[in-house]
């Protein structure tokens, strides 16, 4: 039986057939018979039918419950079709053209649960309409202990409020990315068309200052046009672990009207979540970006219940690949509004995500993480002791601290020579600094990456292979630190050249040191006391590209440890677990000769810890993986030489998939053999098959 129902008429329909519910014909599958812990097993609904709105016109509630007894209740969502859309332009009211999707089928609901229990699950569902018809079925799964990364969401450290652990008590040490994304392919993708590093642009506005002369000021254009497979490996393979997104900030609006949500915009986002999280990245999810949430009418209880509405969907589709909620972007909501919004969304999130905002409004008992941003490009001697100073006070608030947004700010027209804005020769060297006074402040940094141009924006940051691979050095680094590490303070020998940071617990201890008098000559002769929780081994570590620069013996107790000579920065870690391994193959970083596993000796590797790149034959700061001129020329490479720049071509290997702006995409582009990498794991699906 199909309903057709209209807005104007269904409360008196809802009445005719109170009296007598009928059968609604609904067919379900399951995702899998079998998912790994932590994983999210998705119910599908296929149900006929004339809705005139079937976002609010037809629910669906299912019950799971554990082999243990454990109940969780979850709302199924519409989910529109799974067929492809056809894909136009749409002329807003404000006269802007916007792409715009359409279905011919609009049958779909689905469920889903992030399942946290292992055994035998079983599930009932109830799927009803407002005209009173209903379904309900039940079914069983089983949940498989999974691999070793499979950890579970975000937590608050409780023994530590400014630090993370996983829901199995794993540490974790942040380091996150955001994009502006769109489908700007007209895929119906927000994947198919991603960008990579480029170079300063062709068309750079000539009012700006004119660039130096030398490689790292090249001009071209960008040859970093991926899809989102090659664009989160190459990121999280060198350590970043955290992503944010937020609708309808440099991104699409998930609605235009509230109770009529956009469905393949929708759509779109469980795509990005997927891979995200397919790629081992946390989630801080924006449930509302900029968008007009009501946020000034908080006594509106009509008003407020729509935004309500879509709290719930939000929590129903997304709260089993996020982590953690984030309320609004940079807007201002009063005290009253978040009273209202906050405990409503406890209330209904299954998971109990913590909660953030922006602007930050740490000072709120209902708001966990305390999410400020950041865009500065400050002196490169003082990187260190403004982010201290920053974590300072935004962690007096007692909450932890995850910068929502961080990069760097200039004014174009009088920036200082060779600044893009997103990039400048100091800025790597000033994300590094940042990064390791960060992890020793307890505090992390969520980066904005604009890099298809080194002049993209004049906010923002340039996150290119160098960027990589400092991450990459602190993450190996950051992997030896056990989820008890507090915050200590080491005792130098000259603090009027250097400041130190300190982190120890139990059963390891760190130092950082910073020569902060000037970074043309190496500081030699500095000692640091530290105290050493047990025996083990003392390893000075480069940040910049993760070489043990020395190693020796370290007895517990109260010690001085002599750097060797550095220009920029050292660190200092004495553990009994080994040294730092970057690529993990139990080879620590003193004994591997080849720390990214790239097939490249770390001496004759340019990028040692950016596993994606080895070569910068012009020196542009740019892997010749991924430049579209490797040389400088001026000249676009043609590697196979059909007068097609290589930087144009869609389909280089030749198998008939094109690396970008379509789908399927080439997640290996220089592959003929392989194009599809399902389980993100770095080795194609065909070499997989059995």
């Amino acid at each position: 039986m199909t309903i057709r129902t209209k807005r104007g008429v269904l409360a008196a329909v809802a009445a005719l057939s109170a009296a007598a519910c009928f059968a609604l014909p609904v067919a379900t599958s399951l995702s899998a018979k079998n998912v790994a812990r932590h994983d999210v097993l998705e119910i599908t609904f296929v149900h006929s039918n004339e809705y005139e709105n079937p976002f609010m016109d037809a629910a669906v509630d299912v019950v799971f419950t554990s082999a243990g007894g454990r109940e969780m209740r979850v709302g199924g969502f519409y989910h529109g079709s799974d067929e492809a859309p056809v894909v136009m332009a749409v002329t807003q009211a404000n006269g802007r053209a916007e792409l715009g999707y359409a279905y011919r089928r609009h049958d779909l609901w689905k469920a889903r649960l992030a399942v946290p229990e292992t055994g035998e699950w079983s599930y009932v569902f109830t799927f009803t309409n407002m005209a009173g018809g209903r379904a309900t079925g039940s079914g069983r799964f089983a949940c498989t202990a999974g691999g070793a990364a499979c950890h579970g969401f975000l937590r608050i450290n409780p023994s530590n409020a400014f630090r993370w652990v996983h829901d199995d008590g794993t540490p974790f040490y942040g380091v996150g990315l955001q994009e502006c994304l769109g489908d700007n392919g007209r895929s119906g993708s927000l994947l198919a068309g991603m960008n990579l590093e480029g170079p300063f642009r062709e068309n750079r506005p000539a009012s700006w200052p004119p660039l130096p002369e030398g490689p790292l000021f090249l001009q071209g254009p960008g040859g970093g046009l991926v899809n989102g497979d090659i664009y989160f490996r190459r990121y999280t393979q060198c350590g970043f672990n955290l992503f944010r997104y937020s609708q309808n900030n440099c991104s699409p609006k998930l609605f235009n009207e509230y109770d009529r949500y956009l469905p393949h915009e929708c759509r779109m986002v469980d795509e990005l979540l997927q891979r995200v999280r397919a790629y081992g990245l946390r989630v801080m999810y924006g449930l509302f970006g900029y968008q007009n949430v009501h946020q000034d009418a908080p006594e509106d209880e009509r008003k407020m219940a729509g935004v309500k509405r879509f709290v719930k969907y939000s929590v129903d589709r997304w709260g089993a690949y996020a982590d953690i909620w984030q309320l609004l972007n940079e807007q201002v909501a009063t005290s009253a509004w978040y009273a209202v919004i906050v405990p409503y969304l406890r209330s209904i999130d299954p998971y109990r995500h913590p909660v953030t905002t922006s602007w930050e409004r740490p000072e709120l008992d209902g708001i966990d993480v305390n999410a400020p941003h950041a865009y500065q490009t400050e002196h490169p001697l003082i990187s260190d002791s403004m982010t201290a100073r920053n974590a300072a006070r935004w962690k007096a608030f007692g909450k932890p601290v995850i910068v929502g947004e961080e990069g760097n700010r200039v004014v174009m027209t009088n920036a200082p020579p060779g600044s893009g804005g997103v990039w400048d020769p100091a800025s790597a060297q000033r994300m590094r600094v940042r990064l390791w006074a960060a992890l020793f402040n307890e505090m992390s940094f969520i980066f904005w990456n604009t890099s298809y141009a080194k002049d993209g924006h004049y906010m923002n940051i340039w996150l290119g292979p160098y960027e990589r691979q400092h991450v990459s050095a602190l993450q190996a680094f950051s992997r030896r630190l056990d989820a008890a590490v507090k915050m200590a303070t080491p005792v130098l020998s000259d603090t009027n050249t250097a400041r130190a940071y300190g982190l120890a617990s139990a059963e390891c201890a760190a130092a950082y040191l910073f020569h902060s008098s000037t970074h043309t000559a190496p500081l030699a002769n500095l000692a640091v006391t530290i105290d050493v929780p047990r025996d083990g081994a003392a390893y000075w570590y480069n940040p910049a590209d993760g070489a043990i620069v020395t190693a020796m013996t370290a007895a517990a107790g109260i010690q001085t440890f002599t750097a060797p000579s550095f220009v920029v920065d050292l660190a200092l870690l004495v553990t009994a677990a080994g040294a730092p391994d970057n690529d993990n193959d139990g080879a620590g970083n003193d004994v591997d000769q080849d720390d990214d596993n790239d097939g490249v000796p770390d001496t004759f590797d340019v990028f040692p810890l950016e596993p994606s790149e080895s070569k910068d034959t012009d020196g542009d700061m740019i892997g010749d993986a991924t430049d579209a001129d490797d040389d400088g020329d001026g000249i676009p490479d043609d590697a196979n030489a059909n007068g097609i720049p290589d930087f144009k071509e869609m389909d280089m290997d030749g198998d008939g998939v094109p690396r970008a702006h379509a789908l399927p995409w080439d997640a290996f582009p220089d592959d003929p053999n392989e194009w599809r990498d399902a389980d993100a794991n770095g080795i194609g699906d065909n070499a997989q098959c059995p």
